[in-house]
């Protein structure tokens, strides 16, 4: 499910994708997490934003950033079981 690893974060490139797809997305991957994980999620939805910030509220994950990078959007969250 991941798309790769990189300076020990997953990434998960949801990019062409909209809501509610990145968070089913990431929400697959979490079967696959560990405790401490580290997701950078890479999107293009508008409202990955606020879709990724009541996922990880709801779930009990750590929001640890969200910022526009050109044209995508980047989500850094940690992963909690």
């Amino acid at each position: 499910m991941k798309d790769s690893v990189e300076n020990d974060e997953i990434i998960l490139d949801t990019s062409g994708t909209e809501c509610p797809i990145p968070v089913l997305k990431a929400r697959k991957l979490a079967q696959e997490l560990k405790n401490g994980n580290i997701i950078r999620v890479i999107a293009t939805d508008p409202l990955a934003t606020a879709d990724f910030e009541h996922y990880c509220s709801q779930s009990g994950f750590e929001l640890l950033e969200s910022y526009n990078e050109g044209d995508k959007i980047i989500i850094r969250y940690k992963f909690k079981n």
